[in-house]
């Protein structure tokens, strides 16, 4: 008897769950707008062009999915073959790597050429950004104060004029190529003994010119720690480095099927720039940040998601 009074209660309970869910207005489940695949090479910089593409689109309807892949011609093969449909991509990355061309010094040009050929191929490039992922040529702040030096013009004429003994550091890769030290020295018109330049690990080049070891440091533009260790770039004011501008890449038959996304990207465009990015890769990679929170606070900054 006990059993059966249980067995109803359970009944009479489910029931009347059952009443309240009957009267409760259940949304329908709203399709997405479609589905896109957004590619990443697998480094900090990719990973936020990624993330903001994606929460970007997402907010406009459409389910999609993030794949990062290990290197460049991953990625490229990728979105040849059809499995990504964007990514962004770099200026003369697209020029020597995949077209196999020699480098071109002048950004518009670089952009418009690898335009063009890619074109061809059925991928789109989208207007790029003021985002330069290039080389550059590292001091610290205060120095570069002191000595008025903001060019790499300046620096050249300070070490012609006032200081032939200044050291440099780089990595192995920049004293090997063909448009390397050499070619930085030749454009800018000043030379150095080889033993007052010192090839070390990239990790450790902005470090170095932090602690005084050396005045000067060829390395990367987008290194994070060029904020924490307080240093500035200079200006290349005579293109010696080749331009590595992002762009968003997308596969034509996508944006024939999808239109609106140009606009949801070119709205993002504008707001990648160096200092923007470096900003950003030093939340992540020195702060610790969470790259999806880093994203989206940064769109909603910017007025391009709702909080």
């Amino acid at each position: 008897m006990k059993r059966l009074l249980l067995t109803l209660v359970i009944v009479l309970m489910a029931a009347g769950c059952g009443t309240k869910a009957e009267g409760k207005k259940i949304p329908p489940a709203v399709e997405p707008r479609g589905e896109v695949t957004v590619g990443s090479k697998s480094i900090t910089e990719q990973y936020l062009l990624m993330k903001m593409s994606a929460l970007l689109l997402r907010d406009k309807g459409y389910k999609v999915n993030e794949m990062v892949f290990l290197d460049s011609q991953a990625v490229r093969s990728a979105m040849e073959a059809g499995v990504a449909d964007l990514y962004w991509e770099y200026t003369t990355t697209a020029r020597i790597y995949y077209h196999k061309r020699t480098a071109l010094y002048d950004p518009e040009e670089a952009y418009q050429q690898v335009s063009r050929e890619d074109a061809a191929k059925g991928i789109v490039w989208l207007p790029k950004s003021q985002f330069n992922s290039s080389w550059a040529l590292l001091m610290r702040k205060d120095i570069s104060e002191q000595l008025h030096i903001y060019e790499i013009s300046d620096l050249a004429e300070y070490i012609r004029r006032s200081n032939s003994k200044m050291k440099f550091a780089t990595n192995n890769e920049y004293l090997e190529r063909e448009d390397g030290w050499e070619r930085l020295m030749k454009i800018y018109d000043f030379s150095l003994p080889r033993n007052q330049v010192v090839a070390i690990e990239s990790d450790l080049l902005t470090q170095t010119v932090k602690d005084g070891r050396v005045d000067v440091a060829v390395g990367m533009a987008s290194d994070p720690r060029i904020k924490k260790n307080n240093l500035v770039v200079l200006q290349d004011d005579r293109k010696v480095f080749p331009p590595y501008d992002a762009a968003p890449v997308i596969l034509n038959k996508t944006l024939e099927r999808y239109p609106d996304i140009r606009e949801t990207l070119e709205s993002l465009t504008p707001y990648i720039t160096n200092e923007n990015m470096l900003d950003l890769m030093y939340q992540v990679d020195i702060l610790q940040k969470d790259v999806t929170k880093t994203s989206r606070d940064f769109l909603v900054k910017h007025k391009l998601l709702e909080p």
